[in-house]
């Protein structure tokens, strides 16, 4: 038997303001006192005189790459931070020989180098990628180059 409309009504708001009640109590649970933003706008989470500095030119990706999948050649005006988080990376910069990156370790490209990165030939691999500046694609990476048959 259908509910009359004034009840239906009355559950849709009372479930509606119980869904807003649970989620304001998560929100405010998750909050520590002490913790957050201290006078005058410095954080309260560190030793000694910190702040909090603009990231709004950063800019971040997660790519997953299957394996022998890679970018373009391309270059960054300032350094890139890669991050395999899963699988067996690649990485080639140029005058250098192709390298493999295990997860967990970081890479810091030097800024205006020409290079290229995706997933090693055996295994995918999840990166994770923050730089700033400009970014300037090039052409494919070759099969050789990738395998390090030629180099440039």
């Amino acid at each position: 038997m259908p509910l009359p409309r004034r009840s239906r009504a009355t559950v849709h708001t009372v479930l509606v303001s119980t869904g807003l009640a649970v989620m304001m109590a998560a929100a405010y649970a998750q909050q520590q006192p002490g913790r957050g933003q201290g006078p005058g706008g410095g954080a309260t989470v560190f030793t000694g005189k910190t702040a909090v500095v603009d990231s709004a030119d950063m800019r971040t990706s997660r790519i997953r790459f299957e394996a022998g999948a890679r970018t373009y050649w391309h270059i960054h005006t300032a350094p890139q931070l890669l991050l395999v988080e899963e699988g067996k990376g690649r990485l080639q910069e140029q005058g250098s020989d192709p390298r493999d990156i295990p997860a967990g370790q970081p890479v810091l490209t030097k800024p205006n180098v020409l290079h290229w990165h995706g997933a090693a030939q055996d295994q995918g691999a999840t990166q994770f990628s923050v730089y700033s500046g400009l970014l300037e694609w090039k052409d494919a990476v070759t099969d050789d180059e990738y395998t390090g048959k030629t180099r440039r």
